[in-house]
């Protein structure tokens, strides 16, 4: 099975990614245990694609060449929030 659709928080780490809610345990602006198949954010501004929230620094996130990586984790992201049993 691949490692991204058992990722689990850090123990003691109090923010659920799945939902997006919660406070991190850590001072990690991005967490280092998150799997790249599950890194929905752009890297040039941190857009989030799966959300579609965020402020991108283009005209249209849904087309930049920045984002197309992160644009492919997004399937990722809602099977393994369906996995969890997180709606959305």
């Amino acid at each position: 099975m691949a490692r991204w659709k058992t990722f689990r928080s850090c123990p003691g780490c109090g923010f659920d990614f799945a939902t997006g809610e919660g406070e991190k345990g850590c001072h990690h602006y991005d967490c280092p245990y998150l799997p790249e198949e599950l890194d929905v954010f752009c890297p040039q501004c941190r857009f989030d694609f799966f959300t579609m929230e965020g402020n991108p620094s283009c005209d249209d996130p849904a087309t930049c060449p920045h984002g197309q990586e992160a644009r492919s984790h997004v399937e990722n992201v809602a099977r393994w929030r369906a996995g969890l049993g997180v709606g959305g």
